[in-house]
């Protein structure tokens, strides 16, 4: 999958820097534009939010009998938590259970899946972070819709596991105004650098640090799509 004219020490004098970067035509073109395919028409997409204090998320067959008042009640109940709280709303396929449960075993998710945990893979996150304790990865699909988002938050998980946060980037000719963007925060809360879902582009970023996905705007004319997850410890 990885473009194999990437410079490895190049990039990593680069993360060292802000411990964190957007690498550019990260994947081989091929391959990107494979997945871009798939994310757009054959991935069954589910729904992900914050019900109370814990993830959820709302399968694709649950979804096709939602009528008009559900999404309704659901967008109101996301966007009704406290400014301070914690909530997000976007379209998900959880790759890795999707994975060990096979469950559309003819996506290309699943090829994907065990790219992200081989050794080239991993050897790639440890080699251009430093984080050398590193030992597999975790996957979804994500698209952000009109009215999607993700607060501000730093990806501590509850097991410390997490420790370097990637983004694949496969949206083509998103605009910086549809919303969509990831960014950077410092300690008052404050925007210090912002990364467009640049097409073909891998983010990566040490945890925790903090961040968040800016609102997409209602007049997004489709969907903002990238496969996001954690380099993880044991």
């Amino acid at each position: 999958m990885l473009n194999p004219q990437l410079d490895v020490p190049a990039l990593a004098a680069q993360f060292k820097i802000k411990n964190r970067i957007q690498i550019r035509n990260a994947l081989q073109p091929e391959i990107a534009d494979r997945l871009l395919y798939c994310l757009e028409h054959e991935v069954p997409w589910g729904v992900a939010y914050l019900e109370g204090k814990e993830p959820a998320l709302i399968m694709a067959d649950t979804l096709t009998g939602y009528t008009q008042t559900d999404w309704h009640n659901l967008h109101r109940k996301v966007q009704e938590t406290r400014p301070d709280e914690f909530q997000f709303l976007y379209n998900s396929y959880m790759m890795v259970t999707a994975y060990l449960e096979k469950r559309d075993p003819h996506l290309l998710l699943h090829r994907a899946v065990e790219y992200i945990n081989s050794n080239l893979f991993l050897d790639f996150l440890k080699g251009v972070s430093g984080v050398e304790n590193i030992i597999k990865a975790d996957a979804q699909a994500t698209r952000y819709m009109p009215g999607c988002f993700l607060r501000k938050h730093d990806d501590t998980g509850k097991d410390a596991t997490r420790q370097v946060a990637y983004v694949i980037n496969l949206t083509k000719g998103w605009r910086a105004d549809w919303g969509g963007l990831l960014q950077f925060l410092d300690e008052e809360g404050m925007v210090t650098e912002t990364f467009d879902p640049v097409f073909n582009s891998l983010t990566l970023f040490k945890v925790p640090m903090s961040h968040h996905v800016s609102y997409t705007a209602p007049y997004a004319p489709h969907g903002r799509y990238a496969i996001t997850g954690w380099g993880m410890s044991r």
